[in-house]
């Protein structure tokens, strides 16, 4: 701030002086709004790295109460190039032959050849594909056949229907494919135009053997025979819970394969449930490392964490060392603690796993595994409601974080109550200053008045 001139009776940067006066008065203030806000900046940091650690576990359990991950099933086929399989977590295990013995197919006509350069004349076609139909209005300016491929594929209430030319050597011809497969989606065509019109040559009903259109492909449903009893149809090739859990894409007829049928294995995912196990094991482990940063002091050299002696952090690791040992109340007989999964808090704090114990479990017991997490009252519940309590947007995280932040918005305040007092200061002392100054210069005139009214020698 500069606001006068140098003292012009005293010789004094007066400017000079007043700025070291004020910066001598602000700093210790400042320094102390300065340091408060760079820790209170640290500690919501360290609340959100706790908070981070927190929601990665709370995440885990409702993936593993939610995805039912831990209910994992393997499907496999044989023969991939007859059909692919996958299955959720219902599919009982087992095994299961399949003989794919029709392929879902969409319904396909063809115009006989025509001249692809001459109107066809004014009218209106309507087409249907599986009892949904729409209008299709030929002016006769615009009605060659490319006009009538684009009417149809621009219609705003086409329900389905694909048409194209194709060219050969007797001429062009108009190709409808509807984009639904099955029986139940057959394609017609109804022409609304003059006897004798060209316009008549599209009409088509595949139960009408005189329709003057072509049927290049029936509409038809798939056909499966599992385990040689039970024949499954479906309109496409996607079979849905035709075993209970379990989905096949049909891409072969078996009598196209080099097998007449595909053996498919419906299984446990033992694999999958261990590495979410240990997924879980691992996020724990990684909070506990990150409260023992938080919370560290080294009396050797005096360093301490940002959280150092806050009960949150020990509160947070008790309650859930305390979740993992305390049976589930209603958890299958076979399983109701971590332990008894081979999952054990070591020495340092950590958990570990027993993977000998884990792999028992899962080969004898994968239901209850997938119950003991999953299930209503389960495991995966128990800690997503304990976390909801710190990381919740009501919990004592959240309080903490909002705390912090009215710390924040009260020192900002403070800085600037700060500047507005030191402008103050400023303008006082600078007024002093001055006022100095001016005696000064009067003090000066006066004495020179004085020493001219002396005799000279």
């Amino acid at each position: 701030m500069n606001i006068g001139a140098m003292g012009t009776a005293s010789g004094l940067d007066i400017n000079a002086m007043v700025d070291k006066i004020v910066a001598a008065e602000r700093a210790p203030k400042e320094e102390r709004i300065n340091q408060r806000r760079e820790e209170a900046n640290v500690e919501l940091s360290a609340y959100g790295r706790l908070k981070g650690a927190l929601d990665g576990m709370k995440s885990l359990m409702a993936e593993f109460r939610q995805g039912n991950t831990l209910s994992a099933r393997t499907a496999t086929s044989d023969n991939q190039d007859m059909l692919t399989v996958s299955a959720n977590h219902e599919a009982q295990p087992g095994r299961y032959t399949v003989e794919v013995q029709q392929l879902a197919t969409a319904h396909k006509a063809a115009s006989a050849p025509i001249d692809d350069s001459v109107a066809l004349g004014a009218g209106k076609l309507t087409l249907s594909v599986g009892g949904q139909s729409f209008d299709v209005s030929l002016d006769g300016n615009e009605s060659k056949l490319l006009d009538v491929v684009r009417q149809i594929n621009r219609n705003p209430d086409n329900t389905g229907v694909l048409a194209s030319v194709i060219k050969d050597s007797a001429g062009a011809r108009l190709v409808l494919t509807s984009d639904k497969s099955g029986e139940r989606n057959p394609l017609t065509v109804t022409v609304d135009a003059p006897a004798g019109s060209p316009l008549q040559q599209f009409a088509f009903d595949s139960t009408q053997p005189a329709s003057p259109m072509i049927e290049m492909q029936a509409a038809a449903d798939a056909k499966v025979l599992i385990d040689g009893l039970a024949q499954i149809s479906s309109d496409t090739n996607t079979l849905k819970d035709a075993i209970p859990g379990v989905d096949m894409d049909l891409k072969q007829l078996s009598a196209n394969s080099n097998q007449p049928q595909a053996v498919i294995e419906i299984g446990y995912d033992r694999d999958k449930a261990g590495a979410q196990i240990e997924r879980f094991v691992n996020a724990y482990n990684q909070f506990y490392d990150t409260t023992k940063e938080l919370g560290k002091f080294d009396p050797s050299t005096q360093s301490k964490g940002p959280l150092v002696g806050d009960s949150m952090l020990r509160a947070s690791v008790q309650q859930l060392r305390n979740a993992f040992s305390t049976p589930l109340e209603e958890g299958p007989s076979s399983l109701q603690t971590l332990s008894e999964l081979g999952i054990t808090t070591t020495l340092t704090g950590h958990l570990e796993i027993d993977y000998d114990k884990l792999d028992r479990q899962l080969n004898t017991n994968f239901a209850d595994v997938g119950e003991f997490f999953g299930s209503r009252k389960g495991f995966a519940r128990r800690i997503e409601d304990l976390l909801h309590a710190y990381t919740g947007a009501t919990g004592s995280i959240s309080n903490r974080e909002k705390s912090i932040h009215e710390q924040v918005l009260k020192l900002n305040n403070d800085e600037r109550d700060l500047d507005r007092r030191m402008e103050s200061v400023y303008q006082r002392t600078h007024d002093q200053f001055a006022a100095m100054d001016h005696a000064m210069g009067q003090m000066q005139s006066q004495l020179g008045s004085m020493m001219s009214m002396m005799p000279q020698p």
